[in-house]
């Protein structure tokens, strides 16, 4: 009788230690699934759709001499945001040069009837009153902002996101 209580009893421990090994496992399990669909899902931020769900063209020029500052930026623009990116190349002088010399990142409002503007400007972390925008609607480009990316880039974005 004592070995046939001590088998029940061991086998009720193994019972409860295997019922505890798979509410940990399923546990453990079911929080790395839901981390990956929250990664993968992704979403953009609506910040930039209006009532008539237009969106906001932006070109991103690097102006900071740094390689392929350009393109993170315009990826992170466009994979955080769904902006449509109409250009990415180096800033320009007058003359067609290359101009790397941009200390402070620069924004041009070329169409200022987009009232996504604003909500760009909210994300650089600048207002439209401040010294480093500018208005100039006699660019002729298919867009509605332009980014001249400057040596402060880190100061307002985090590309490595």
């Amino acid at each position: 009788m004592k070995y046939f209580l001590n088998s029940i009893i061991t086998f009720l421990i193994i019972t409860i230690m295997l019922f505890g090994w798979s509410i940990s496992k399923n546990f453990t399990t079911n929080n790395i699934s839901n981390q990956i669909e929250i990664k993968s899902e992704d979403p953009k931020i609506k910040l930039f759709e209006n009532e008539k769900s237009r969106t906001l063209r932006v070109a991103v020029l690097n102006g900071c001499g740094e390689r392929g500052i350009g393109d993170q930026f315009s990826s992170f623009l466009n994979n955080s945001y769904g902006l449509i990116i109409t250009r990415t190349e180096n800033a320009k002088d007058e003359d067609g040069e290359n101009k790397f010399d941009y200390e402070n990142t620069k924004v041009i409002i070329i169409n200022e009837n987009n009232t996504n503007i604003e909500n760009m400007l909210t994300i650089l972390g600048m207002k439209i009153s401040d010294s480093n925008i500018e208005f100039n609607s006699t660019i002729d480009f298919d867009e509605d902002i332009q980014i001249i990316v400057g040596k402060d880039y880190a100061d307002f974005i985090n590309l490595n996101k």
